[in-house]
């Protein structure tokens, strides 16, 4: 809400960090991914929508060890990608990219040929390092094709969490998927009933947590939800090899 209002926010704990050149890809063995978690848990309190269970075969795969970067993201809106079609075939993304006035994420401008970011109220340079962030899963999937990428399900990134702990960096931001959000095998809504079945109606799933959430929220297991043309949160992406 701060940085859509323009309110300068100083404090050193909400800021977006620096990422390191990508290293080396991870890759991970084909398997069964389990997914969900016990009712009756002795790691604190579950959303509804993390409970129950369900059993995902999972081929082997190769991920990004972390989200993408500005450097990573912006040659593709440098190669025309907001306005060749071609990498948005899907009929809601082609529509969102065509009510896109700007040809570029929201919050950035390229003036002069140095990429600006509008942040804390006023146009900054773009620090290149920092992760792609405020885009929708309909930019994710165009970059995505554009690169001969794809996304992760949110089966292969927790099975990419949990095979390399130490090497896959998330938290950064939040991680777009290629997973529609739907409730687990034996779902059962909490007291709270609006909090997540009126929202299975095939919206992505996003996993992880971004620098602006609060650390005792941050949890592997969390499952974030948004429609996909969303791009007013901290939400980036890492990709996959086809």
């Amino acid at each position: 809400m701060a940085q859509a209002l323009g309110i300068a926010v100083a404090d050193p704990r909400w800021q977006a960090s620096r990422l390191p050149a990508p290293a080396q890809a991870l890759r991970c063995d084909a398997g069964i991914q389990v997914m969900g978690c016990e009712a009756a848990r002795s790691t604190g309190f579950a959303f509804d929508n993390e409970l129950g269970s369900r059993q995902v075969p999972v081929a082997g795969f190769e991920v990004d060890s972390q989200v993408l970067r500005w450097r990573d993201y912006l040659p593709f809106v440098e190669d025309g990608g907001y306005t060749t079609p071609h990498w948005w075939p899907d009929a809601a993304a082609a529509t969102w990219r065509a009510a896109q006035r700007s040809g570029a994420p929201r919050y950035l401008k390229r003036q002069d040929g140095v990429w600006q970011h509008w942040r804390h109220g006023q146009w900054q340079v773009l620090d290149l390092d920092e992760p792609a962030r405020h885009l929708t899963v309909f930019e994710a999937q165009a970059w995505c094709r554009w690169a001969g990428r794809r996304l992760p399900s949110e089966a292969e990134w927790l099975r990419a969490v949990t095979a390399h702990p130490a090497s896959f960096r998330w938290g950064d931001v939040w991680e777009w998927t290629a997973s529609a959000f739907e409730p687990f095998e034996g779902f059962v809504a909490h007291p709270y009933r609006d909090y997540s079945a009126p929202w299975f109606d095939s919206r992505p799933v996003l996993k992880g947590a971004s620098f602006a959430t609060q650390p005792r929220l941050r949890d592997l297991r969390y499952r974030n939800y948004f429609t996909s043309d969303r791009n007013d949160i901290f939400a980036g992406f890492r990709s996959c090899r086809l």
